[in-house]
């Protein structure tokens, strides 16, 4: 986390921290980055010295120079506005947003920049070791993972010392080793997956910021970072999101994402058609809606679709018809 997020979302999700302004989960988050890594602790003290001096100095710290002013400008995205020309200019400010705690954010990113006391913290990437699929890899904490050809995985410097993260770009499938102390994390971009022990599939495509995570065993998180959602994953769960679509869509009562395999045990329509709508990437309406109060019980093995679609029609005594290219209706 260290080394992917320093961005405005990493710095004022610390901030919130410090402030206690943070909910029960994102003080979690913060409490295991903090283990991850002697450097966070370090950022996090820093940090909080600059937000007391924030404090005292509110909104009137001086800035030495125009550099720096351009320095905060562009990690904060902000628009300067030009001093007005007079014999004794006014001093250049941000444009002011509203609220205490973004007043003290600003504050304090000037006083990092000015006094040099923060984003060095949080460098480039370190990088331990590099694994490439198509391959199946042992780690050092007694985890293991397979990677599907052109996949990538990359463990952050210090891995089973002081972290257990690692960054993918692809298809991989990891056996995680159970460790209380020490969460294993997955870097997908802006989103990660953190796990204690479990078996999991994970598919990432950064340039399409397309996320597929499914969970054999255990129980993973998965944080969407530009968002600020998560959500806790159980067996058989499925979880998916994109740039075209991007809140997290859940499916459940999936045993195999790979195989396509699915088992219903008295599960309502709405679960079942959910599912089936995200393992097979297709549309299904319900033009009959009294066929809601019906429960499902069967199992699919990777059929086709349109098998699929014919086999729920039976279970439900109802038919179906495909209105278009991946879409179908029940009725």
């Amino acid at each position: 986390m260290t080394s992917t997020y320093f961005d405005e979302a990493l710095y004022t999700l610390l901030c919130k921290y410090l402030l206690n302004e943070a909910d029960t989960e994102e003080r979690a988050w913060v409490e295991a980055w903090l283990q991850e890594d002697t450097d966070n602790a370090r950022l996090l003290a820093s940090l909080g010295k600059v937000l007391q001096t924030a404090a005292e100095q509110a909104v009137t710290v001086p800035v030495e120079t125009d550099r720096s002013w351009q320095q905060l400008y562009t990690k904060m995205n902000v628009t300067p506005v030009t001093a007005p020309s007079a014999v004794e200019p006014e001093p250049v400010m941000p444009v002011r947003k509203s609220g205490y705690i973004y007043t003290l954010l600003k504050v304090a990113a000037v006083l990092l920049i000015a006094l040099g006391a923060g984003w060095w913290f949080l460098a480039g990437k370190k990088t331990d070791a590099v694994f490439a699929g198509p391959a199946t890899a042992q780690l050092p904490d007694g985890s293991s993972v397979q990677l599907t050809d052109g996949s990538r995985l990359e463990l952050a410097k210090g891995y089973n010392n002081s972290n257990r993260t690692v960054s993918l770009q692809g298809v991989a499938t990891f056996d995680v080793a159970g460790n209380a102390i020490q969460p294993f994390v997955v870097l997908l971009g802006h989103t990660e997956v953190k796990v204690l022990g479990t078996r999991f599939t994970v598919h990432y495509v950064p340039g399409q910021k397309t996320v597929s995570v499914h969970v054999a065993s255990g129980k993973v998180m998965v944080i969407d970072h530009d968002n600020a959602d998560s959500v806790v994953l159980t067996q058989g769960m499925l979880l998916r999101n994109d740039s075209l679509r991007p809140a997290f869509r859940i499916a459940t009562h999936v045993t195999d994402i790979e195989k396509k395999s699915l088992a219903f045990h008295d599960t309502p329509l709405e679960e079942v058609l959910q599912t089936i709508t995200e393992v097979y990437d297709v549309k299904v309406e319900l033009e009959n809606t009294s066929l809601l109060k019906l429960t499902v019980s069967t199992n699919f093995n990777g059929e086709r679709i349109d098998d699929v679609m014919n086999a729920l029609a039976m279970t439900l005594n109802a038919s179906w018809e495909k209105t278009g290219d991946r879409q179908y209706k029940l009725k």
